[in-house]
């Protein structure tokens, strides 16, 4: 099966709550659910330049994305973006980018490739797949859900042709994501060692279970604190912290800023924008 072959009609696509910057909004669209277990979302941006550098902070998660730059120019280009800790990002034109954001694991899973190799461009033009080269010239002269439907095609080819399952990353995830991980459990209840599942982790995600534990914590205190309610320290105790204090120094080790001071940061830009 080719990604050509396989192009479903189109039809109008779920999303997810877009991510608000500083003047810049970045749409997020779902795959088909086939490609969940390993894609979390599609990411499209289209505008105008901004009128000044536009700068926040990208937060890892373990996941990464396949993006493909300047869609709306002559010479467009595609790279992996690997982040493995907070960075602020620099926006000084926008145009139209398109991005796949996979989960923890996903990348490995469908296309066979450690997060070493994925970061090493000329690694990655060696063993990408061979219909490559087609998909990236193609997405620029086509509207936006057709984009979508020839990535959705192109990663159940990838499904197809790699077998992916769902190995010990994916099966560990929903424990991560809902707070209920610890390694100790993980060992005893999925037939492994400890070396493994940190083996595992570190090959397939470039994080051990306990950074991608914390990440994910994180990240979910993030979303609380982007509301005004619950108090900083409700945040803390839904999150898996023993106390605020203890919040505090890890989101500030992790972010460069407190809790109090991402929330007023947020809650600015989601009342400007």
């Amino acid at each position: 099966m080719t990604f050509r072959q396989s192009v479903e009609p189109l039809r109008p696509r779920s999303g997810l709550t877009p991510l608000v910057l500083p003047r810049l909004v970045i749409h997020r669209l779902l795959p088909v659910p086939a490609l969940r277990p390993w894609v979390d979302h599609y990411w499209f941006v289209q505008g105008p330049p901004p009128e000044a550098p536009t700068h926040d902070k990208l937060y890892p998660d373990g996941g990464v994305t396949l993006t493909f730059r300047g869609l709306d120019t002559t010479r467009p280009s595609a790279g992996w973006d690997i982040t493995r800790r907070p960075v602020a990002a620099y926006t000084t034109t926008v145009g139209a980018s398109l991005g796949i954001r996979f989960r923890p694991g996903g990348a490995f899973q469908l296309f066979g490739m450690s997060l070493e190799s994925l970061s090493d461009a000329d690694q990655w033009h060696k063993q990408a797949p061979d219909d490559w080269p087609a998909l990236r010239d193609m997405l620029p002269s086509l509207p936006l859900e057709e984009r979508l439907a020839r990535l959705d095609a192109w990663l159940l080819a990838r499904a197809e042709a790699s077998g992916p399952r769902i190995g010990h990353v994916q099966r560990l995830l929903p424990l991560i994501d809902n707070g209920r991980f610890t390694i100790e459990q993980a060992v005893a209840n999925h037939g492994l060692s400890r070396r493994t599942l940190e083996r595992t982790f570190r090959h397939q995600v470039g994080l051990a279970p306990a950074q991608m534990d914390l990440l994910q914590r994180l990240k979910h205190a993030r979303a609380l604190l982007s509301r005004s309610e619950p108090s900083i320290s409700q945040v803390a105790l839904a999150c898996g912290f023993h106390d605020q204090a203890h919040f505090t120094h890890r989101f500030r080790r992790h972010g460069g800023e407190t809790p109090a001071e991402y929330r007023r940061r947020k809650l600015a830009q989601i009342y400007k924008a």
